[in-house]
């Protein structure tokens, strides 16, 4: 359990900080030929360029990778990994001898790669027209691929290395007199190889692939730079300094597809054409450097169209006044247009043309949903809101990142917003259990409300269970005249209140500043201030950073604490991350600036929650097993009061609730992000999934019957 929650940490940082162009740090040299080696019809092609040294005292990314600290931590990390234990790791239900061989070997192998430049690609040609063969195979029989490595002075390395790994798969036999090695696959017909050829070392899978990139080699056939939508398109994303470049031929590859299926393949093009997926025609990507900062360019072609799929890409433009309710000293801004009308009624027109059962059930959930509101969906609901979200944190709010994180739906018609509104919260409310001993020790989940500044806030507040060490947020929900927001905690929400009601200026006045929008109309928008994330990382690194080595150490990749950068190797390097998605006539722009400081603390992240979540289902297992054979747990400790558990029988009133209630964690999961989910009280989610019992409606109907009767004594005039 372990291994697999950790899986990945030692590559992770191998990619980000061994230093490979893939992950952004300086891009070396490209080598001209690979691209010229792959047929010009290729449908999938990617291409990384050799690992730059960096130029020590420059800004930007050049000035990181060269930088003294950040060069020893390459160094201890190097270390590290050639001395990684082969055992360290257990894999549930790989016994094999040859897994630290493997694992010893893998590191050195990934580092010989991504230090020249290397490619990668695939090919579709029409299968042979041979009944005998299963369709399965006659498919995969037209899929030529390849992998082509420039490997340089360090090729005869690289050739014992690969073969070295290779030998540890069954009937490999390893021929040294010769240049072409034959790797056994469990598929008839068809073959993969290595070989090496000069300074190149090379993988072809089908057959015909090797020497078709033998003759784009030599120049004896026409390569990919030949193709002209490809270039077309490659010089519209092109940065200064290329660090990758890839390409999908979407149409390419809907058309090998639809031809290697016959009758079958000619049946599925109306339904692409119905779902839009056509619509991708190709899509075209680069990274590198360009002024000193990581940039990441993708453009998709789509023609222009918003049907099918391609109707997420229908919203409104964003425009500065959507984000004049945004604080100007925002260190976080995250924004996205999606007409909400359209992609409701385009996905029951897609369901309606492939499959017309799906629609009924389609159909028969939304009548459940308007009969829980007692509101219509497209008539009442959705016309109360825009298209335009926003997710925005401010320090002048106490946020650090994202810690007083606020999301605001734009509200369209604030008379069907309020209705809206009103029937939401009363759904939240009522779904809530006030009481729930038998399982949460007391813990009660009620929505509150409050009054500030004359607004009312929502909130869902959790009570009672004594002592927790978990930190969680507080949802808070509050309706404005042209917003619906969410705020992790009410301290947010009247912050964000008290910004909207002082003369600050807003980020609107911010939004053309931080980013050079490109030309088009802009979909999404995303900015991070870049030193004030980084410094803040920067300075926590060294106190979490000892679950990182903890964790790292279990992988057998020993660091010890002072192997962590400091502040003042990362900070100083990193300006803001920013995205942009921008829509134009004839496809979409994507284009982002400082991506990797995100990438890494994104996936660090993520790492610790599985770590948390592991370390959890461990404890899980360890009450299990201490259950015993009867079933039977450890009690209390002496004089510890703990509510009676109850024998567990049919819930009949839970089987007897209504077929809606369920639909409040819906609204509750809609209206947070999903980042930030994980946070929430579970017990706030099974009360909202569970509802009230016939006698916690009871009690709290007495509850409220007795505030009334002590409301109506203080308001009787005295003797």
């Amino acid at each position: 359990m372990q291994a697999q929650a950790t899986r990945g940490i030692w590559e992770l940082l191998f990619w980000i900080f061994t230093g490979s162009g893939l992950f952004g740090l300086p891009p070396g040299e490209r080598d001209a030929a690979l691209i010229k080696a792959v047929p010009p019809q290729t449908v999938a092609y990617f291409e990384w360029v050799a690992r730059g040294p960096g130029k020590p005292g420059a800004a930007g990314v050049d000035g990181f990778a060269a930088d003294p600290e950040i060069q020893q931590f390459f160094e201890l990390l190097d270390t590290a990994l050639a001395n990684r234990a082969g055992t360290a790791e257990f894999v549930e239900g790989d016994e094999s001898d040859l897994l630290p061989e493997i694992r010893s070997l893998s590191p050195q192998l990934l580092k010989l790669i991504t230090a020249h430049p290397g490619c990668g690609f695939v090919g579709l040609e029409p299968p042979p027209n041979n009944p005998n063969l299963p369709l399965f195979v006659r498919m995969l029989s037209g899929v030529h691929a390849g992998v082509i490595l420039s490997s340089g002075d360090d090729t005869e390395q690289l050739w014992q290395s690969l073969n070295q790994l290779l030998s540890t798969l069954p009937d490999f036999q390893f021929d040294p007199n010769s240049a072409t090695q034959t790797i056994p696959i469990p598929i008839p017909g068809y073959t993969l190889l290595t070989h090496r050829e000069g300074s190149h070392v090379l993988l072809a899978l089908g057959d015909g692939t090797l020497p078709r990139i033998l003759d784009g080699l030599a120049g004896r056939q026409p390569g990919l730079d030949t193709n002209p939508r490809f270039q077309k398109s490659l010089a519209r994303v092109t940065v200064p300094r290329l660090a990758t470049v890839g390409w999908v031929d979407g149409a390419g590859i809907l058309n090998g597809v639809i031809t290697a299926l016959g009758p079958v393949g000619t049946l599925m093009r109306p339904l692409l054409n119905m779902t839009g997926v056509d619509a991708l025609d190709h899509i075209v990507q680069t990274t590198g450097v360009d002024q000193d900062t990581m940039v990441q360019r993708t453009f998709i072609a789509t023609g222009g169209r918003t049907d099918g799929i391609m109707v997420l890409t229908a919203g409104e433009a964003l425009k500065p006044h959507h984000f004049a309710h945004v604080p100007g000293d925002a260190d976080l801004v995250l924004a996205t247009s999606l007409n909400l009308t359209r992609v409701f009624q385009e996905s029951r027109q897609i369901l309606s043309r492939v499959q017309p059962i799906s629609v009924r059930v389609f159909d028969e959930a939304v009548k459940q949903l308007e009969s829980e509101l007692q509101l219509r969906i497209v008539e009442d609901v959705l016309p109360a809101f825009g298209d335009t979200i926003v997710a925005f944190d401010s320090p002048a709010a106490g946020g650090m990142i994202a810690t007083s994180l606020v999301v605001s739906l734009e509200v369209k018609n604030p008379q069907k917003a309020a209705v809206v509104f009103d029937r939401l919260m009363n759904l939240i409310e009522q779904s809530l259990v006030s009481d729930h001993a038998e399982y949460d020790y007391g813990t009660t989940v009620t929505l509150r409300q409050q009054t500030f500044l004359g607004q009312t806030l929502y909130f869902v507040n959790t009570a009672g269970g004594g002592f927790r060490g978990r930190v969680s947020i507080t949802p808070t929900f509050c309706l404005l005249d042209r917003h619906l927001l969410f705020a992790v905690h009410p301290q947010a929400m009247k912050a964000h209140l008290r910004h909207s009601q002082s003369k600050r200026p807003g980020f609107d006045q911010e939004m053309g500043r931080k980013i050079n929008l490109q030309a088009g109309e802009t979909l999404s928008y995303g900015y991070l201030n870049g030193p004030r994330a980084s410094s803040t990382m920067s300075s926590l690194l060294p106190y979490l950073g000892d679950v990182l080595l903890r964790r790292l150490e279990i992988e057998g990749v020993v660091l010890d604490a002072f192997s962590l950068p400091s502040a003042a190797a990362i900070a100083p390097y990193f300006g803001d991350s920013t995205a942009v998605i921008t829509r134009q006539p004839d496809g979409l722009m994507f284009e982002s600036h400082n991506a990797p400081p995100v990438q890494v603390g994104l996936a660090l992240v993520s790492a610790y929650r599985s770590w948390h979540a592991q370390e959890f289902e461990v404890l899980g297992e360890l009450r299990r097993r201490a259950a015993g054979a009867d079933g039977a747990v450890l009690g209390p400790a002496e004089g510890e009061v703990v509510p009676a558990a109850a024998e567990k029988k049919v819930d009949e009133k839970a089987a007897n609730k209504p077929a809606g209630r369920g639909l409040g964690p819906i609204f509750l999961r809609a209206l947070i992000p999903e980042g930030l989910q994980q946070a929430i009280p579970q017990d706030a989610l099974r009360a909202l999934e569970e509802g009230p019992t016939p006698e916690m409606i009871q009690r709290r109907e007495e509850a409220r019957r007795m505030r009334e009767e002590r409301r109506q004594r203080r308001q009787r005039p005295g003797p």
